[in-house]
């Protein structure tokens, strides 16, 4: 059994793969430094339908950010996608439909 991430959106529920994640999380580089934010962490957990964006991205912050400059570089990325793939929100609806 799969697991995938699925996210809120005006077309309905999406289910995303880890690749697909990753797209969600660099289309959020708001200003293109390879870097993601705080900030822009959390506009990326909003968009994924978290309750509180605030927190996963502070919690995701603290889980990928090895160097501890305070953001997400390209080089700690497939962790936070790996953190965001595992939350509670995680699963794979019947009737979701998939990012193309």
């Amino acid at each position: 059994m799969g697991f995938a991430v699925t996210t809120n959106s005006k077309e309905g529920n999406l289910c995303l793969t880890k690749e697909q994640l990753k797209s969600l999380f660099l289309k959020h580089d708001s200003n293109h430094d390879n870097h993601l934010s705080r900030k822009e962490l959390r506009q990326a957990f909003d968009e994924l339908g978290a309750f509180s964006a605030r927190y996963r991205a502070a919690r995701g912050l603290s889980h990928a950010d090895a160097d501890k400059d305070g953001q997400i570089d390209m080089v700690e990325l497939d962790d936070l996608v790996n953190y965001a793939y595992k939350l509670g929100y995680t699963g794979q609806p019947q009737d979701s439909k998939h990012l193309k």
